[in-house]
């Protein structure tokens, strides 16, 4: 395991994702284009941020005066949670245990991704997901380490 965790260790930047619906690749669901960031320490602590590319600029500086659709649509266009990890080597997983999130749904509640790591990659994949269209989808994160 703590080989495992050693590979795990470091800042990941988001290289690649998709979503897949049966044998079809689809836009992952903050766009075509996604940026992103995933940390994980040796002390089990971890954080992931993902935006849209072309999310729009607020239409002032002060933001008391953006309206609340403009703060619906940079809300949905970006995604970030904090934690603690935990890796199942026999299952192929990484738990995220979520302490904070964008989404207050998400803390208190684990995120399950199933992992690969190849030479330059770590590639994370959620479980099957019900989308609002009542279909199911796997979310792929391909990330390369950066430090």
């Amino acid at each position: 395991m703590g080989n495992l965790m050693a590979r795990f260790v470091g800042t990941w930047e988001l290289e690649d994702s998709y979503s897949q619906k049966g044998d079809k690749k689809i836009a992952f669901p903050l766009g075509e284009k996604v940026v992103g960031r995933i940390n994980y320490d040796l002390a089990g602590n971890m954080a992931a941020q993902l935006m849209a590319s072309d999310r729009k600029i607020f239409s002032s500086r002060n933001p008391q005066e953006v309206g609340d659709d403009e703060y619906r649509v940079a809300f949905q266009g970006y995604t970030s949670y904090f934690g603690t990890f935990t890796i199942d080597p026999r299952a192929g997983t990484v738990t995220h245990h979520v302490l904070g999130a964008s989404a207050s749904s998400w803390p208190g509640h684990d995120q399950l991704r199933y992992f690969e790591l190849t030479q330059k990659n770590l590639i994370l994949k959620t479980p099957p997901m019900r989308g609002q269209d009542g279909e199911k989808s796997v979310h792929t994160l391909i990330w390369k380490k950066i430090i």
